[in-house]
């Protein structure tokens, strides 16, 4: 057994009272660490000599001796004046260099009911005392052991959860601590023991570099904070990608002074996606102009990103046949002669077309990036709203411009910059929307002409980095990863 010198009061310390007098005459009584049962200090190194219980304080409030402890044990101080008033307690004081109580070394035998010696030997368990050992055997279930015969404590992990098989492993070394009741393994070679509890128990406020074993999908997850979501280790992280996203045009209007189709709507932004998961690619298809005069060009379909993103298609341009006004869309179609207004935009996708006028003349339709502008009265269409410029593809591209209302005469409507058709004139018919812009179609002009049809949209998925997902065309530029669908399919993320 060792003897080690007290961290508490070890030599020559002086006490005062609180008026900060000596404390003449004190008293320091010694216990073992959260009892009141009282334990022998001695006068020096060599054990040979104990001191008083309690310790008298001199004249001048010192100890008379030194103190020194039994190593392995963890000791209570309570301090008090001559006349018995209690001044203060200083519980679970070790000694100074007292190996014994951290990382002392056992020599065990056993599988599963461990008989341990101490080196040195241990003479109590002490709250916080910590031990190593080198595994004899695999366990092959719960564990005890038995240190010095000091008697049977179980050995657990993550607090009171028993040992289960191969927990220890035959020549691997372990350290376990002693919390008053049990021995805990702190460390082991095998494997790490993961915090365990339910999808319910998961933490408020989770943080990076978090992992558990949830015991409700019997998973180990981790906790990504790019996706704000607690995901299975077969999960890898998502990542944030940017996108454009533009719907089919809508198609022209027919016959004299048919208003332009509306532009589909444009959505450009950032999201982020989960790896691993499969994204539905939609791509919108252009609406038909229209042939009949009392009939409208057709909306474009939507364009969509799975559950993500959705662009919705351009707005029919308003045939001349009959009192009709232009389509609301993305962006909307134009109106057609006298009294007819142009449709609606979608908010934050598209404008509003523009509105008919005598002529009979066609409104322009609606494009991502401004109105279609009004027709002018016998003298010329308005012209398809401009688009909306995007970089995503790695160079500047003009997306979903509005097609040009038609005139009986000329000049008729240019189509919006981003794909728009112009308008038919009584020099030239209608011209579709461009494909994969999501351009409106011009609208048409003269007895059986047809509007022009709106064209296509597009979809474009970009992230910085090499490349991490399946689908579309794949290019890179500026240290991006671009993938352009022109067509519906799937990206794998």
């Amino acid at each position: 057994m060792s003897i080690n010198f007290s961290a508490f009061a070890g030599a020559g310390v002086q006490f005062f009272d609180s008026n900060g007098d000596p404390l003449t005459g004190g008293l320091l009584y010694t216990y073992a660490a959260g009892t009141s049962t009282p334990v022998t200090t001695y006068t020096s190194q060599t054990g040979a000599s104990n001191n008083t219980n309690p310790i008298v304080l001199d004249g001048a409030g010192r100890t008379p001796n030194e103190i020194w402890l039994d190593g392995g044990s963890f000791y209570k101080f309570i301090l008090k004046s001559s006349t018995f008033v209690q001044i203060g307690t200083y519980d679970n004081i070790p000694a100074v260099n007292d190996v014994t109580t951290v990382n002392n070394l056992l020599t065990v035998t056993g599988t599963n009911t461990l008989t341990a010696l101490g080196t040195p030997t241990v003479v109590a368990y002490t709250l916080g005392a910590q031990y190593s050992f080198i595994a004899q055997n695999n366990n092959t279930s719960a564990v005890t052991i038995n240190i010095d015969a000091l008697g049977v404590k179980s050995v657990t992990k993550v607090g009171a959860i028993a040992l289960v098989a191969n927990d220890l492993i035959a020549a691997a070394t372990y350290q376990i601590i002693y919390d008053g009741t049990r021995f805990q393994l702190l460390t082991r070679t095998s494997a790490s023991q993961l915090v365990v509890g339910t999808t319910a128990e998961r933490p408020a406020s989770p943080s990076t570099g978090m992992i558990r074993m949830n015991s409700t999908t019997s998973n180990p997850e981790w906790y990504d904070t790019t996706t704000s979501s607690w995901l299975q280790f077969s999960q890898p992280a998502g990542y944030s990608v940017n996108y454009l996203v533009v719907a089919g045009g809508g198609g022209g209007g027919a016959t004299a002074g048919g208003g332009g189709g509306g532009a589909g709507g444009l959505l450009a932004s950032s999201s982020t996606l989960s790896s691993g998961t499969a994204y539905t690619i939609t791509i919108g298809s252009g609406g038909v102009g229209s042939t009949v005069n009392t009939v409208s060009g057709t909306n474009g379909t939507n364009s969509v990103i799975s559950s993500l993103v959705t662009a919705i298609g351009g707005g029919g341009g308003a045939p001349n046949g009959v009192l009709t006004n232009g389509s609301s869309g993305g962006s909307g179609g134009g109106g057609s002669s006298t009294s007819s207004i142009g449709g609606s935009g979608t908010s934050g996708q598209g404008n509003t077309g523009g509105n008919g006028a005598a002529g009979p003349t066609g409104g322009g339709g609606g494009g991502a990036g401004a109105v279609g502008s009004n027709a002018v009265a016998s003298t010329s269409g308005g012209n398809g709203g401009a688009g909306s410029s995007s970089s995503i593809s790695g160079s500047a591209l003009n997306y979903a411009g509005g097609g040009g209302g038609a005139n009986t005469g000329t000049p008729s409507g240019t189509g919006g910059l981003g794909g728009g058709g112009a308008g038919a004139s009584s020099a030239a018919a209608a011209v579709a929307g461009t494909a994969n812009t999501g351009g409106g179609g011009g609208g048409g002009n003269g007895i059986g002409a047809a509007g022009g049809n709106g064209g296509s949209g597009i979809v474009v998925i970009a992230y910085l980095g090499s490349q991490r997902g399946t689908g579309g065309t794949v290019t890179s530029s500026g240290g991006y990863t671009i993938h352009t669908f022109t067509s519906s399919s799937t990206y794998n993320a």
